[in-house]
C-alpha cells in the first residue's frame, strides 16, 4: 500500500501561503464532466473540513487568527499530494482555485468550518468582451486575444502557469462589433473546434504546475498515456489496479445520426447517417458554430461519423489510490481530464474479458485524513469517461492510436500541428 501525504495551503495575506494541512479531516475536489454529451465544462469546486477547535478560522471574529481578516473570499488555495518513496521530484497539485465560502459549523465542544473553492472558470465567468473586432482565425488564438483583453486580464503567469491553449485547427470567421461575456463565447469557440476548454489540474509535476491550468484542447488533441490498466483482478501486474466499482453504460446516450449545425454566417448546414437511422431511428444534434460553411459541414459529417452507433464507456470507476503499488499510486495522482486508461473487466459467467481504452472526462477525489500530524491520507478516485471512438489519439495504444480514415476531413490530425500549414507547422502548438 502506498503512503500518501496531503497538504492545504491558504494564502490568507493574499501572498504567502500557509500551510494548514494540521487541521485538514476531509476534502473533496470535482472537475471535467461526468457525460461527454454536456458540451461544456463547469467550473471545478472544492470543499475541505477544517477542524477549528482553536477557533483560528472562525469567520469575521475578532480573535480569529485567519478568520479576523474581512478579505478572504478570493483568497488563493492550492491541495497537493505526495507518495513517500515515489519518485516524482514535485508535488502534484490536486486543484487550486480561490476561497469562495466559508461556513462555520458550531457544535458543544467542537467546531468545525467548511471551505470552498472555486476554480479560475468562476473569475473568468465574470469577466466580459466589450465591441471588439474579432479576425478570421484559428480558435486558440482568438482565445489568447481574449484572455489577453484589459476587460478579461485573466492571469497569464509562468510559475506557476496558469495557462495552456492550443492553437487549434479549426478557424472562426470574421466578427465585429462583438459584446459577450468572456467565458461564453470562448466556450462557443471551443464547440466550433469541438475541443475542450477546462481548468486543469494534477498532470505531470513540475517546478511551474500547480494546478489551475486554464486549459483549451485542440479537436484530437493527444491523450496522455496514464500507463494504467483498471481491472477487476485481485492479483495484478505493475501498471495494474484494482477497481472498488466499474460502471459501464452501453447505448444511446451519446448516439447522433443526423446534424444541423449553423455557421458563422448563419447559414444552416445538415447531414444525415442513413444507416444508423434505419437502425435507431433519427437522432439529431443542433449547434451553432463560429466557423465557415465548408468547416462546418466537415464538423457535422465528422461528429456523426463519431457518435452514429451505440458505444461503450466508463461512466464511473473508482480505485483506492493508498491501496495501490508506490509507482502505480503516484501514476492515479496524475489522473486529469484527457488521461487515458485501459480497462480489463472479465463479466459474470464469461471467459472473454471486455478490454478498451477509453478518455478521462472527469475527477472526482474524495480525501479523508488518516493522521492530521503526518497529513497521511486515504485518497478514493472517481472517473467517468468517453468512449473509445472519441477521436483523440494516443501514440502506440492499440486502440487509441489508430486515427479515423473512414472520413478523414481536411482537419483530421493528432494536435495542432499540421506541416506545410503556416503558422501550424511550427512546433510548439501551445500558446503560453
Amino acid at each position: 500500500m502506498a503512503a500518501i501525504t496531503v497538504t492545504v495551503e491558504v494564502a490568507f495575506d493574499g501572498s504567502t501561503f500557509t500551510d494548514i494541512s494540521n487541521k485538514i479531516t476531509k476534502v473533496k475536489i470535482n472537475y471535467g464532466r461526468k457525460k461527454p454529451n454536456e458540451w461544456d465544462f463547469p467550473s471545478g469546486k472544492s470543499t475541505i473540513l477544517y477542524d477549528n477547535r482553536d477557533n483560528s478560522l472562525t469567520p469575521s471574529h475578532s480573535d480569529s487568527l485567519y478568520g479576523s481578516s474581512s478579505q478572504l473570499i478570493g483568497r488563493e488555495v492550492r491541495i497537493s499530494a505526495s507518495v513517500t518513496g515515489g519518485s516524482d521530484s514535485h508535488p502534484t497539485y490536486l486543484f487550486r482555485g480561490f476561497l469562495s465560502d466559508l461556513d462555520y459549523q458550531a457544535g458543544f465542544g467542537t467546531s468545525t468550518v467548511k471551505i470552498s473553492v472555486v476554480d479560475g472558470f468562476d473569475r473568468l465567468a465574470q469577466t466580459s468582451i466589450q465591441d471588439q473586432n474579432m479576425p478570421e482565425q484559428y480558435t486558440g488564438l482568438l482565445i489568447k486575444d481574449i484572455l489577453d483583453l484589459s476587460t478579461v486580464n485573466y492571469p497569464s503567469g509562468t510559475n506557476p502557469l496558469d495557462r495552456d491553449i492550443d492553437l487549434g485547427v479549426t478557424k472562426a470567421v470574421a466578427a465585429t462589433g462583438v459584446t459577450s461575456n468572456a467565458l461564453d463565447y470562448i466556450q462557443k469557440l471551443a464547440r466550433t473546434e469541438n475541443g475542450r476548454f477546462l481548468v486543469q489540474h494534477a498532470g505531470t509535476p513540475s517546478a511551474t504546475n500547480k494546478g489551475g491550468i486554464l486549459t483549451y484542447l485542440s479537436q484530437n488533441a493527444a491523450a496522455t498515456s496514464s500507463g494504467l490498466t483498471v481491472s477487476d483482478d485481485v492479483t495484478l501486474p505493475a501498471g495494474s489496479v484494482e477497481a472498488k466499482v466499474i460502471d459501464l453504460e452501453w447505448g444511446s446516450e451519446n448516439l447522433t445520426n443526423a446534424y444541423e449545425f449553423k455557421d458563422g454566417t448563419g447559414t444552416v448546414h445538415t447531414g444525415v447517417s442513413a444507416d444508423s437511422i434505419t437502425k435507431y431511428g433519427q437522432r439529431i444534434l443542433k449547434r451553432t458554430l463560429l466557423s465557415d460553411a465548408s468547416a462546418t459541414q466537415e464538423a457535422g459529417q465528422y461528429w456523426i461519423y463519431l457518435h452514429d452507433e451505440p458505444a461503450l464507456r466508463m461512466s464511473k470507476v473508482a480505485v483506492d489510490l493508498h491501496a495501490a503499488t508506490t509507482a502505480d499510486a503516484e501514476k492515479l495522482l496524475h489522473l486529469n481530464v484527457l488521461s487515458s486508461l485501459d480497462l480489463s473487466y472479465l463479466p459474470s459467467g464469461s471467459s472473454v474479458s471486455i478490454s478498451g481504452a477509453y478518455l478521462i472526462e472527469g475527477v472526482t477525489l474524495d480525501i479523508s485524513v488518516l493522521d492530521m500530524a503526518s497529513n497521511e491520507a486515504k485518497i478514493v478516485g472517481t472517473y467517468s469517461t468517453s468512449a473509445f471512438r472519441a477521436g483523440y489519439f494516443t501514440l502506440n495504444d492499440v486502440v487509441l492510436g489508430a486515427l479515423p480514415v473512414v472520413l478523414a476531413p481536411s482537419w483530421v490530425d493528432t494536435s495542432s500541428f499540421r506541416l506545410g500549414d503556416s503558422p501550424r507547422d511550427i512546433l510548439p502548438v501551445s500558446l503560453g
